[in-house]
């Protein structure tokens, strides 16, 4: 992923994701709430988030260089990780207290969870590498897309048992090994 614009793609797509636009022209595509959130289109670790009010939004868009986000602010139950090797996925976790979200602890994931994080990664279309459906479970129980990582992605492996860490590592093994043929394959 470069910077966040598959997150207004998504949105136009109808796809189950925090809705995202990037443009005051399309501000009809977000529900009428309260509270906004205003992000740079390319920033991390919520640096430069801002939470604003609908009448705020005017003062912090600038609408010729399109590199701000907005979204609505969503009042989540809690945000859950789903992390994939080469499109098979491997394990969750989620922060059950949204006030402590880094205090992450092993999620079991249903068969509708799991439908919901396979979207993204067929969607996204890398056939290798590790990558993580971050999504937030609204009051309604709906899981929403929060961020989808396929670079240099968070694993919180401290957070794991010991059974599911070892199922990691071996799924990394295959997977390093796996392109490592794959590379010499095409030198041969």
């Amino acid at each position: 992923m470069n910077g966040k614009e598959y997150l207004i793609e998504l949105t136009n797509a109808q796809f189950p994701v925090i809705p995202t636009i990037e443009t005051l022209d399309s501000l009809d595509k977000l529900p009428n709430v309260e509270t906004y959130i205003v992000k740079p289109k390319d920033g991390a670790d919520s640096i430069g988030l801002e939470f604003v009010t609908k009448d705020e939004l005017i003062d912090k868009f600038d609408p010729e260089s399109k590199n701000t986000l907005v979204q609505p602010f969503i009042n989540f139950e809690y945000e859950v990780s789903f992390y994939f090797i080469d499109k098979e996925f491997q394990y969750a976790l989620y922060a059950p207290d949204k006030e402590q979200r880094w205090e992450l602890k092993e999620y079991s994931p249903t068969e509708e969870d799991l439908t919901f994080a396979n979207k993204f990664i067929e969607w996204n279309n890398l056939d290798w590498g590790i990558q993580r459906v971050d999504a937030c479970r609204n009051e309604q129980g709906e899981l929403l897309l929060v961020e989808l990582e396929d670079l240099n992605p968070y694993l919180s492996l401290l957070e794991l048992s010991d059974e599911t860490l070892k199922n990691f590592v071996e799924a990394m093994k295959k997977s390093l090994l796996k392109t490592l043929q794959l590379k010499f394959e095409f030198f041969l």
